[in-house]
């Protein structure tokens, strides 16, 4: 079951952080100013988190969260998304993945954007964006730390315009 994540699920998301196994205990520090600013909605309406519970009402089986870029022209960031190690490879990112493009698209957007690691521990998550159709478009060397580059996908949601600039909302 998809649903609006709420403040009172903060310390299960940081929680499922962790159970993915892509972050350590000690990298959650870093994660809960940011989670509680998007969960009390300090961050605005266009910084979206939303969790899935399988079975509903038990804890966050995965998360997503994304938000509008405000430097670029309808492009949304795709800032997390997390899947418990035992919901993984059971659809649940696929799911939390296509609600956050449909959210994207009902809002306008025309492009999310994710940044990601390059540490052998991504291998798997590259694996499963480039499978949704994002196509990682750049990669900055030793962004994170010295043999830890930066890692860019993109996914267009709509179509170019043919010549023409888009029209401004």
């Amino acid at each position: 079951m998809l649903r609006a994540a709420a403040p009172e699920d903060l310390q299960a998301l940081l929680d499922l952080a962790v159970s993915s196994t892509l972050f350590l205990p000690d990298e959650t520090p870093s994660l809960r100013p940011v989670f509680e600013d998007v969960l009390t909605g300090r961050l605005g309406e266009h910084h979206r988190m939303a969790l899935w519970s399988d079975p509903p009402g038990t804890g966050p089986a995965g998360a997503v969260y994304f938000a509008l870029n405000d430097m670029a022209y309808r492009t949304w960031d795709l800032l997390w998304i997390s899947v418990s190690l035992s919901h993984q490879g059971q659809g649940v990112g696929s799911q939390l993945i296509h609600f956050a493009e449909a959210q994207v698209a009902a809002a306008g957007g025309r492009m999310i954007v994710i940044d990601t690691s390059s540490k052998l521990k991504f291998d798997a998550t590259h694996a499963f964006y480039r499978q949704r159709g994002y196509t990682e478009v750049a990669r900055i060397p030793d962004f994170y730390a010295d043999g830890d580059s930066k890692v860019i996908f993109a996914k267009r949601l709509t179509q170019r315009a043919s010549g023409r600039p888009e029209k401004q909302l």
